[in-house]
């Protein structure tokens, strides 16, 4: 029980890293317009549609890797056992749904987010979820 919440903690941690990493690097090659302060989230509703969709296509990268990077991380620490790789996904899945419901996004990357998050979670668990024979 120890090493399942130590894995999902971790996970968690990981996930989170990578996301803010890799999401960093997206703002950085697509900067927001100027004058947009991001960490105010009607601004950020207000600029959605003047944001490149390669702008948002970077942040559906950084939630997948964060997904995928942060699940193996949870599943490598709980002994190669799925359970904690699961619930870093649904973790970091329900921090990416909150970011939906606080800023509007375009259909297309509400229905590809799910899509990224199931993906990275299969991955994670194929490769990291099962105990080798």
């Amino acid at each position: 029980m120890l090493r399942l919440i130590l894995g999902v903690v971790l996970g968690v941690f990981v996930g989170m890293l990578v996301t803010a990493v890799v999401e960093g690097m997206g703002h950085t090659i697509f900067p927001p317009p100027p004058g947009v302060n991001l960490t105010d989230p009607a601004q950020l509703a207000t600029v959605m549609s003047k944001i490149p969709a390669e702008a948002k296509a970077a942040v559906l990268l950084a939630w997948f890797l964060g997904i995928l990077f942060g699940a193996s991380t949870g599943n490598l620490v709980n002994g190669r056992r799925p359970w904690a790789g699961r619930i870093v996904a649904l973790t970091l899945f329900a921090f990416a749904v909150w970011t939906m419901t606080m800023i509007p996004h375009p259909l297309w990357f509400m229905a590809a987010a799910p899509m990224c998050a199931l993906v990275a979670a299969f991955a994670a668990e194929r490769a990291f979820g099962r105990p080798r024979a």
